[in-house]
């Protein structure tokens, strides 16, 4: 069911009704995506890295990027795989001013998979078959793909909300929990600022932790530090400014508070291996 071959940032496929890992033939697959698994009926077992998962009705399942996904046994499935990148979940707005990017990245982050009740499942199959039509309108349709970047998001902040509710349960009570709270505080301020202010003073002094307390909070969920989880951010923003905006290179450079284009172009390139330039026209190319 893909509809564009072109489109590296986005695919649905239907799941195999039948399939049978062939271990003579199996290659490593290592993901340079995210994906979702959404498996309405069947049964079987995935292999998550080296977590051999059975399959149960009424469940998606979160394959994070770099890690190694096969079907080890489907019998009668029946489902989807959705395949992302960041970059294609759009922008929040032309004041930037939203918290979506940051929920998109919380709770979800902390589990494998979400088994639904019946009644659950079907809101989000609703949702999701909308995404679907959307999905195999022809290439070109007006506005399709901004429909589908929008719908998409509607669905990751349903799936969200389910998994907020699963982390909140589980974690409530524990000592953790306070660190979760000030670990989303930090990705809401940071969704609001990263544009203006690249400084971690700032951020430290708005939470009331000292920089090396933000800095060791945030390496406690994402592994990296608060300033490499600021620029990831920032760069992400700069890949999706370069691919679907035509503002120029110094144009960018300002919206994301750089006020020297040659130091946001050598960064640009240390975190990705391009030039800004090279980024675009290997986007536009696709």
């Amino acid at each position: 069911m893909i509809r564009n071959n072109k489109e590296s940032t986005f695919t649905i496929e239907s799941l195999p009704a039948n399939k049978e890992w062939d271990k003579s033939i199996a290659q490593e697959h290592v993901h340079d995506f995210k994906e979702i698994i959404f498996l309405f009926s069947g049964e079987g077992s995935f292999l998550i890295d080296d977590e051999l998962i059975k399959l149960k009705p009424n469940t998606l399942f979160f394959i994070k990027k770099k890690q190694i996904f096969r079907i080890v046994k489907g019998i009668d499935l029946k489902g989807y795989s959705i395949k992302y990148k960041n970059e294609f979940i759009p922008s929040a707005g032309l004041t930037y001013k939203s918290t979506f990017y940051s929920k998109l990245n919380g709770y979800i982050s902390d589990l494998k998979y979400i088994h639904f009740k019946k009644k659950g499942i079907e809101n989000i199959k609703t949702h999701f078959y909308l995404m679907v039509n959307e999905y195999e309108e022809p290439e070109g349709a007006f506005t399709s793909k901004a429909i589908l970047q929008h719908l998409f998001m509607g669905l990751m902040l349903k799936i969200e909300r389910k998994a907020r509710e699963i982390v909140i349960d589980t974690t409530e009570g524990k000592m953790g929990s306070h660190n979760r709270k000030r670990y989303t505080d930090f990705l809401n301020l940071l969704e609001e600022n990263f544009m203006s202010n690249h400084n971690m003073e700032f951020y430290a002094e708005k939470l009331s932790l000292s920089r090396r307390k933000l800095s060791d909070l945030v390496k406690e969920f994402t592994g990296i530090t608060a300033k490499k989880y600021l620029l990831n951010r920032v760069i992400l923003e700069a890949k999706r400014l370069l691919a679907y905006s035509n503002k120029n290179l110094k144009e960018i450079c300002f919206d994301l508070g750089f006020e020297y284009p040659p130091y946001f172009s050598a960064l640009f390139k240390e975190m990705t291996g391009y030039t800004p330039n090279q980024y675009r026209k290997m986007e536009q190319q696709k």
